[in-house]
C-alpha cells in the first residue's frame, strides 16, 4: 500500500515539475526578451560540445568550399573579424592568407582554440571572448567572416548579429562572408518506408485509427506538424526547386521589409505522393563559389526539416498551393506551412529578395 501511495505521488510531482517547465517554456518564447537570453545561453552550452565541432570540421562540403572562398577573396593584410570562432578553423585559414584576423566568441571554448592556432604555428590571430554586440576592435574590418548557418538557415541569429556588426565595424565596400543566402521549402516525394502519414490517413490490416486523430488532439506535441527526415529518405522533388527568400546581407543594411507570410505555387513535373513540404538552404560566396543542403547534393553535416501536410497523390500539371508563414526568423519553430485550397492564385511566384524598407 504504502509502495502504491509513494508511486503515485512520485508520479504526480513528476507531472507538476513536467508541466511547470512546459509552461515556463511557452513563456520564454512568447517573450523576444527571455527567449533570447535562453538562446544564448543554449547556443553558449551546445558549442562548448566537442561532437559539435567535431561534425562541422569532419563536413567536407562545409570545410572545403570556405577553405576556397577564403584563399580566393580574403587578401594578404585584409582586417578580418571571425564571428563565432568556434574551433578556429575559419580564422587560422584566413591568417594563413595574410590576414589579421580577430576571432570572437562568447564561449569558453575559444580558449582552446587559441592554444590549438598557437599549436599550428598560426600567427596574427587575436582572440577574444566577447558578445559581438560588445565588440569594439581597435579598427575597422574588411571582411566579416563566419558560419552562423543553423539547421533551419537563419536560427543562430545570423541576420541580428552580422547586421548589427556590419553597421558598426565595416569598412565601407567591406563584405561579409557569405553573405547571400536562398531558403527552399519544397514539395517532395518520400521513399515509402519513410512515409508517417497523419493518423487519420492510416489503416493498418482493415483498422481505422481516425477516432485517435480527433479525440487524442490533446496529445500532439507543439512540432507535430514537423519532423527531421534523412536525406536518403527522399525520393523526389515534385515540381522544380525555387527559392522562397533571397537574403544579401552585403546589400542590407536591416531587416525590415520581410514578409511574414508568402503564398507559393508549384507545378508539378514529376508524378508522385505529395508527402511533405521539404525545407533546406542554399550558401552563395560569390557566383562562382557555394553549396546546398538538398538530400540531392553532396551531404552536410545540417540537416533538413519536413513539414508534414495531408498526403496526396499527384499528376504532371498539377498544381500544388501552399502558405508559408515566417513570423520570426530567429526562431524557426513558430514558422507553419498551410495547403491552400485549388481555388487560390495559380501563379507561381519569383523568389523574394529582401530589400530595403521604404
Amino acid at each position: 500500500m504504502f509502495r502504491k501511495l509513494f508511486s503515485w505521488v512520485a508520479w504526480r510531482i513528476a507531472s507538476m515539475i513536467i508541466g511547470l517547465i512546459r509552461w515556463a517554456m511557452r513563456v520564454i518564447k512568447s517573450n523576444p526578451t527571455l527567449y533570447g537570453l535562453a538562446y544564448s545561453l543554449k547556443n553558449s552550452q551546445e558549442f562548448s560540445n566537442l561532437f559539435e565541432h567535431e561534425k562541422m570540421l569532419a563536413d567536407p562540403v562545409r570545410v572545403d568550399t570556405y577553405a576556397q572562398a577564403i584563399q580566393k577573396l580574403v587578401k594578404p593584410g585584409d582586417v578580418v573579424v571571425d564571428l563565432g570562432t568556434g574551433s578556429g578553423v575559419l580564422a587560422m585559414l584566413a591568417a594563413r592568407q595574410g590576414a589579421k584576423v580577430y576571432a570572437i566568441d562568447h564561449s569558453d571554448f575559444i580558449h582552446l582554440a587559441e592554444q590549438n592556432a598557437a599549436r599550428n604555428g598560426i600567427e596574427g590571430i587575436r582572440f577574444i571572448q566577447v558578445n559581438s554586440k560588445s565588440f569594439e576592435p581597435p579598427e575597422k574590418a574588411d571582411v566579416l567572416l563566419h558560419e552562423q548557418i543553423g539547421d533551419n538557415l537563419f536560427n543562430e541569429n545570423m541576420v541580428e548579429n552580422l547586421l548589427e556588426l556590419k553597421r558598426r565595424i565595416l569598412k565601407p565596400g567591406g563584405r561579409i562572408l557569405p553573405g547571400r543566402f536562398h531558403l527552399y521549402m519544397e514539395p517532395v516525394t518520400l521513399k515509402r518506408e519513410f512515409r508517417v502519414p497523419f493518423l487519420e490517413e492510416i489503416k493498418v490490416h482493415g483498422l481505422d485509427f481516425g477516432y485517435l486523430a480527433e479525440a487524442g488532439r490533446h496529445f500532439r506535441a507543439a512540432n507535430y506538424d514537423r519532423r527531421w527526415v534523412e536525406r536518403d529518405g527522399v525520393e523526389q522533388y515534385l515540381g522544380e526547386p525555387r527559392p522562397l527568400l533571397t537574403v544579401d546581407l552585403n546589400e542590407i543594411e536591416t531587416a525590415d521589409g520581410l514578409p511574414t507570410v508568402v503564398n507559393v505555387v508549384r507545378r508539378v513535373t514529376r508524378p508522385g505522393s505529395l508527402d511533405g513540404i521539404q525545407q533546406y538552404f542554399a550558401v552563395d560566396f560569390d557566383d562562382d563559389l557555394y553549396f546546398d543542403t538538398s538530400p540531392f547534393s553532396p551531404r552536410t553535416h545540417w540537416t533538413n526539416r519536413l513539414f508534414r501536410v495531408p498526403t496526396r497523390h499527384c499528376e504532371v500539371g498539377d498544381t500544388i498551393a501552399y502558405s508559408v508563414s515566417l513570423s520570426d526568423l530567429l526562431r524557426s519553430n513558430t514558422w507553419r506551412i498551410e495547403l491552400l485550397p485549388p481555388s487560390a492564385p495559380q501563379t507561381e511566384l519569383a523568389p523574394l529578395q529582401l530589400q530595403e524598407a521604404t
